[in-house]
């Protein structure tokens, strides 16, 4: 199916592969030209795989990239856990999108991706969301596939009260094996990840020389990227979108040099 937007044709599409003995399905979009494109795989925030997130997945593929965005509730039926109050859905989220099952749900996307000639898996990026900024950093410290990775608003430390064994869950120690660059961004009146966490992270990655950037938007909360969301912040949004993009175009749209 081909849509138009920005001035660029987009092609989409529903796929499902295969995920350690589950079905994952997965929104494609990605640009209708000759030769393979770079590969960008988001990862969704706990709402799930929504249509703002189905629109960046376009937004991206009108910018050259062939884009794959997983359904992390695939096991589920699609849809995000409801829970009897808010608590409960955030710790039944917590109990369904575990991290090592969310990595093998990413590497099998790259796996049905070795069969798509229009994918250019030399040059694979990463771009995560929210709780799907932490499932991208946990990626991304555990495979040198990516090339790059991009976080939006990540929890450094997701809260005890959240986790079904009711302990903190940090992926402070995850810093170390960080594979790739990476760019953070996040707003000052972000309490999933406030800035004693996230300045955390930032001397943990240079402990290590990790090559990494952080932007930090002054009023922001949490979600600010999304244009579906209340606490939008369009300010903020639309410079961080450009930074990420500039930044995924200098480590993505560059041929691979040969012999690499």
């Amino acid at each position: 199916m081909s849509e138009q937007g920005n001035d660029a044709p987009v092609l989409t599409e529903w796929v499902e592969y295969d995920s350690d003995g589950a079905t994952v399905s997965a929104y494609i979009a990605r640009p209708p030209v000759q030769t393979p494109s770079p590969v960008m795989v988001l990862v969704h925030e706990n709402p799930g795989l929504t249509e703002h997130r189905q629109d960046v997945t376009r937004r991206l593929a009108r910018l050259g990239y062939f884009s794959i965005t997983p359904n992390l509730y695939s096991r589920l039926g699609g849809k995000s856990p409801v829970g009897v109050d808010d608590l409960d859905r955030k710790r039944q989220i917590a109990l369904a999108t575990q991290d090592p099952q969310v990595f093998g749900d990413i590497m099998n996307a790259l796996r049905y991706l070795e069969g798509r000639p229009e994918a250019d898996l030399s040059r694979a990026g990463l771009f995560g969301f929210c709780m799907g900024g932490s499932k991208g950093f946990y990626t991304a410290c555990h495979t040198d596939r990516f090339r790059c990775y991009v976080c939006f608003y990540g929890p450094v430390i997701a809260r005890a009260e959240l986790q079904p064994n009711r302990q903190d869950l940090s992926y402070l120690p995850y810093a170390k094996d960080l594979t790739c660059p990476m760019q953070y961004h996040v707003g000052d009146k972000d309490t999933a990840c406030p800035p004693p966490h996230v300045e955390l992270l930032r001397q943990e990655l240079a402990k290590y020389s990790k090559p990494v950037e952080f932007f930090i938007y002054p009023g922001a909360d949490h979600a600010f990227h999304s244009d579906t969301e209340p606490r939008y912040h369009p300010q903020a949004a639309a410079l961080a979108w450009e930074r990420a993009v500039a930044f995924l175009d200098k480590q993505l749209q560059a041929a691979v040099p040969s012999g690499v």
